[in-house]
């Protein structure tokens, strides 16, 4: 029915007033957008790396390092378990490749590999059977190998590439404003690409630090011990020998009482004194473990590690109940401020290396936008002249005007959607501009038709809108279905087109089928022609 009631026409002229007062801040400078009222939108498009410039960085994860500290980890718990069963092992170590030792009395042999058998448990958590994490073997008479599976490996490598992304996500972009590619690039690389970067040194230093944190117990030694730690390496066993950020050695309990991981958040703050500190907050289990410890060694020093740094070892003068507490050490304001960044961003599971850096300038970017802006407008120019000369000036202006809004809401719903502009984006837009008036003509050659059937003006319109609405929707339902497909399954340039394309689609609907009706149905009121100009 051509006919619209009040309500109907009221929705429809906020919809357009809505889509042109999102898609405006996109025509306004950023001076202007700061001094709009608070209620208006200042949203605009996102552009992209290659609209805008930006950084373009290739990352290599360091696996090799992971399978050491793994392979360190299942030796420790081996030793504590041989220990705690009274078995006595010599020559135990790892090579990054498998744990091997040997026993000190062949008798105990079968019960040193039960014990081994039970460290190898399944790769996936909260699963029976399956493929196990170690492969334990017995060599010669009293020796033993305990080798990583292919799909413990396996298993390493995709959950370290995972967590990376994860930390490094929240690190660089702590707010989610910045609208970077982050992926996994073969089984050990990351493509990291951060439109806009304007300081790239600073996000390398982010990538580089690992932030491995963990708090330890402090062993008091003399002056002899500490020497012979330092000089020969040797320290008793279950304990590690690091140094201070002033080459002090400290040597520690190897196992931690609490881990970086159990931080719920941390924030920069100031000492009652007067210095920058680093506040923390532990989850529920890291509460539990650090007021346990604190209660128990009251008097004893507590070590916090960074990055395999003693960082400060204060004494333990009262247990430290709630979860909650700080660090100290010789912090800066602005260094108080990135530690507690990267603690709350998490630990990167393996270090990362720079192999592959771009800067892409942003002068690119302009070129691009200059050279959309000319085809969008060539494009729009020629549809606008082939409605005007194949449905003359009233039908024409009709579906121009409906493409001028389609235009305008697409600019609006990708500046409400916080959607990313690609150069492929740009090229959707030029693709939905075309595609726009395939519903006006399908509905117009509709009109034609039946208008030179005999129809009166009204009725032919009316039956052009109402049968051509079924075709209408299969094609763009079939091209939306295509786009989405893309978005889901592609990435990079593929989701820009696609994000364009789904927005267009939806847009050229709306626009063609509900609002060029409006403005026909409101001309034929006020006219009342006896014949159509089309």
């Amino acid at each position: 029915m051509l006919y619209f009631s009040r309500f109907k026409i009221i929705m429809i002229t906020m919809a357009l007033l809505i889509g042109i007062i999102f898609a405006a801040p996109n025509l306004l400078n950023e001076k202007a957008r700061e001094s709009l009222p608070g209620f208006m939108p200042s949203e605009t498009i996102n552009l992209g790396l290659d609209l805008q410039g930006g950084a373009h960085m290739l990352l290599q994860v360091d696996v090799d390092d992971v399978m050491k500290r793994v392979l360190t980890n299942e030796m420790s718990g081996a030793k504590a378990k041989l220990r705690e069963a009274k078995i006595l092992t010599s020559s135990l170590a790892q090579d990054g490749t498998a744990i091997t030792g040997r026993v000190a009395k062949a008798e105990q042999m079968g019960k040193a590999m039960e014990i081994l058998d039970a460290l190898s448990v399944p790769v996936k958590e909260n699963t029976l059977g399956g493929a196990k994490t170690l492969k334990v073997e017995q060599v010669g008479e009293r020796g033993f190998k305990l080798t990583p599976t292919e799909d413990y490996i396996e298993n390493i490598k995709e959950t370290t590439i995972d967590q990376s992304i994860d930390v490094l996500r929240s690190r660089i972009d702590p707010t989610g404003t910045t609208e970077m590619t982050i992926a996994p690039e073969g089984d050990d690389r990351i493509l990291l690409q951060v439109p806009g970067a304007k300081n790239v040194d600073e996000i390398k230093r982010r990538i580089q630090e690992t932030a491995n944190m963990s708090f330890h117990l402090v062993r008091e030694a003399d002056q002899g011990e500490l020497k012979r730690a330092v000089e020969e390496g040797r320290v008793r066993p279950l304990h590690i020998l690091k140094f201070g950020e002033d080459g002090i050695p400290y040597i520690l309990q190897e196992r931690p009482e609490v881990t970086g991981e159990d931080l719920k958040n941390s924030q920069a703050g100031t000492h009652q004194d007067g210095y920058p500190i680093v506040n923390f907050t532990f989850n529920t289990k890291g509460a539990i473990a650090f007021g346990r410890t604190t209660s128990k060694n009251t008097g004893s020093r507590f070590a916090v590690v960074l990055d395999d740094v003693v960082i400060s070892a204060p004494r333990i003068n009262t247990a430290i109940l709630g979860g909650r507490g700080y660090i100290e050490g010789n912090f800066t304001a602005q260094s108080a401020r990135d530690l507690s960044l990267l603690l709350n961003a998490g630990a990167l599971p393996a270090k990362l290396f720079v192999v592959e850096e771009q800067t892409v300038g942003a002068e690119l970017g302009e070129d691009s936008i200059r050279a959309g802006k000319i085809a969008a407008a060539i494009g729009l120019a020629g549809v606008g002249l082939f409605m005007f000369l194949m449905y003359g000036l009233r039908f024409g202006f009709f579906a121009n005007l409906a493409l001028t809004f389609n235009i305008i809401l697409i600019a609006a719903g990708l500046s409400l959607l916080g959607a990313t502009l690609t150069l492929p984006g740009i090229a959707g837009i030029i693709l939905t501009i075309g595609m726009a008036v395939d519903a006006n003509v399908l509905i117009f050659e509709r009109i034609r038709e039946e208008a030179a059937n005999g129809r009166p003006p009204l009725n032919a319109i009316d039956t052009g809108y109402r049968l051509s609405m079924a075709p209408i929707l299969d094609a763009n339902i079939t091209t939306l279905i295509a786009a989405a497909t893309l978005y889901f399954v592609g990435s990079g340039p593929i989701r820009g087109f696609a994000v364009t394309l789904m927005i267009g689609i939806v847009m050229s609907v709306f626009t063609a089928v509900i609002v060029a009706r409006l403005f026909t149905s409101l001309w034929h009121k006020r006219a009342r022609p006896k014949t159509l100009p089309i």
